[in-house]
């Protein structure tokens, strides 16, 4: 049903365009502008997102302010936990054909059946008990007038929707809508573009001494060409068509889609390329699209009520452009104890030798044990990070009433349980660690901590994606400053930000900054202290935030020679609300 919505909405947006590609109005007396705006809502349509969902989840329990529905919200999430692991365990068991494998795939399936009925009679009863709920979390397309009353004066979006023909864009702030086809752009273009500049990033192109050597690590004078002359395709494609809508904004809002989910908008070039792709003192004269714009990204153009009307703690926070609700506005309830500036965990301890001064690591499906628990030995073996322990000891330095467990500390244990309370109560949450990719479905993306002797289902030293839904957080900002964590969750055509972005998303983030690619330990730690600098020098309410501190963070790992290359410096996106 939903792949026949999604046929038809693009279908819909497909014959907008070609009536307002012919020019004239149609019959009906049907203006371009109005076209653009139908075609508008159409696109969204368009778009299905994991992480959009989780927004809209958790940002309906905290409109509603219902302790009973917040209960039964909680235990909704936790079987959805468990009803996805057990997918990922009865995979495992039907890939293996003996005895023991096919009893525990009869009692796994039995377990699984069982979470699935429970989850249709709690879905039942919030239906019924909440109905508002189960409106909020409905997904519903914004016109282009309530998409502009929710943007900030300094706003702009920018929605890019792929398809296999085409690929359609539009441009939107307060005062202007801009609309334009792509029409070299299809879906299999764009892939291919993508995926050239993602080999620019992230591809072994360097050798020596007889070694390929990763570009992204690679210091000296040499490195692999960045595809300047696609980057600046993508943007006179996609983003200056529609740009007279943004004139004199300074942050920059994008919704997108396809291939594009997995390229931080960071690196498309806003000048032809001049030079060579190869040479830092080009690349370090490049005019990035981050130079004109602070980046945030959102999942869907929906999540911008979510953020807005729906999670936040006061409803005086609400942005003047939410619809009016029938009834009184509930409060959020406010974390018990006094209010912690931030919250951080890693450099977690373990034996194995820094590699190439990355936080790069195996998929998980490497790093997990026989059953659902990860293996302690192989955790403990991965590289330690110098570099996490120098970016936690400055933000320790920086908020020195701050929670910041370092090395033996950064357990899994001390993150759900031990430090549970504090992390309620934090405005800021940072991660510095290995982040591990899903390498199938039978392994979740996750965050290394420090293991454990032995692994037990409180503490394996692998905070899982789930388990990480399972915290409870009211964090303005959490930073998942690892390797990869902007990746899939791992099921088949799994799309990105479905993995760790979705899951604090659900835990209560407002926005996460998440990685698309392997990062430099070096490069990352100077990124995440300058944009904390950045942030703690800004006054609050100051428009766009995060992603102005995210941006002053790009400038100061651009400010060394040694990494002009976007590899070094662009592989971090904020998702969720930019200020």
């Amino acid at each position: 049903m939903i792949r026949a919505r999604i046929a038809r909405c693009l279908a819909s947006v497909a014959a907008i365009a070609a009536v307002l590609a012919a020019g004239p109005a149609p019959a009906r007396q049907e203006t371009p502008a109005a076209l653009r705006a139908e075609a508008f809502e159409a696109a969204q349509w368009a778009i299905a997102s994991d992480a959009a969902d989780a927004l809209a989840r958790v940002s309906a329990r905290f409109a509603q302010g219902d302790d009973a529905l917040g209960r039964l919200a909680e235990e909704r999430e936790d079987l959805i936990e468990r009803r996805d692991r057990l997918e990922r365990e009865l995979e495992r068991f039907y890939a293996l054909d003996d005895a023991g494998a096919r009893a525990d795939r009869s009692r796994t399936r039995s377990a699984w059946e069982a979470t699935v009925e429970r989850l249709r009679g709690v879905d039942a009863d919030i239906e019924t008990r909440f109905p508002a709920y189960s409106e909020l979390t409905s997904p519903r397309a914004l016109s282009v007038a309530q998409t502009q009353a929710l943007l900030g004066p300094d706003e702009g979006l920018l929605l890019v929707l792929v398809n296999p023909e085409a690929t359609y864009v539009w441009g939107i702030s307060r005062e202007r809508v801009e609309w334009a086809r792509a029409e070299d752009l299809g879906d299999a273009a764009m892939t291919e573009a993508v995926n050239r500049l993602r080999a620019s990033l992230t591809s072994a192109g360097a050798v020596r001494g007889g070694q390929d050597v990763d570009p992204i690590l690679f210091a000296g004078p040499q490195a692999t060409p960045f595809d300047r002359a696609t980057a600046h395709r993508l943007y006179t494609e996609l983003v200056q068509p529609v740009e007279a809508a943004f004139a004199g904004k300074t942050t920059l809002i994008s919704v997108v889609t396809g291939a594009l989910t997995s390229l931080p908008l960071s690196v498309l070039t806003t000048n032809a390329p001049t030079g060579s792709d190869a040479a830092p003192e080009v690349l370090a004269a490049t005019p990035w699209l981050i130079d004109r714009y602070a980046l945030a990204t959102l999942p869907s153009v929906s999540s911008l009520e979510a953020l807005r009307c729906h999670l936040v703690a006061d409803p005086a926070q609400r942005s003047a452009g939410c619809p009016q609700r029938h009834g009184a506005l509930a409060r959020r309830a406010e974390p018990t104890g006094a209010r912690l500036h931030l919250a951080a965990f890693g450099a977690p301890l373990l034996t194995g030798e820094p590699v190439n001064a990355t936080r790069g690591s195996p998929a998980a499906d490497d790093v997990m044990g026989d059953g659902r628990l990860a293996d302690v030995g192989k955790l403990r073996a991965l590289p330690s990070l110098p570099g996490s322990k120098l970016e936690l000891e400055t933000l320790k330095t920086r908020y020195p009433d701050a929670l910041v467990r370092i090395g033996p500390e950064a357990t899994e244990h001390a993150v759900r349980a031990l430090d549970a309370d504090a992390l309620s109560r934090a405005r800021f949450v940072v991660f510095s660690t290995h982040g591990l990719m899903a390498g199938s479905a039978a392994a979740e993306p996750g965050l290394v901590m420090t293991p454990p002797e032995q692994a037990t289902e409180a503490d394996d030293g692998y905070l899982s994606a789930s388990e990480a839904a399972q915290l409870r957080l009211d964090a303005e900002f959490v930073v998942l400053s690892a390797c990869n964590t902007a990746a899939s969750d791992g099921r088949p055509g799994g799309e990105g930000l479905s993995g760790l972005a979705r899951a604090f998303f659900y835990a209560g983030a407002r926005s996460v900054m998440v990685s698309h690619w392997e990062v430099s330990d070096a490069a990352t730690t100077t990124l995440i202290t300058s944009a904390f600098a950045d942030l703690d020098g800004r006054r609050a309410g100051d428009p766009g935030v995060r992603a102005r501190a995210l941006q002053a963070g790009m400038r100061a790992v651009r400010a060394e020679r040694r990494w002009a290359h976007p590899a070094y410096w662009a592989a971090f996106t904020l998702v969720g609300e930019p200020g």
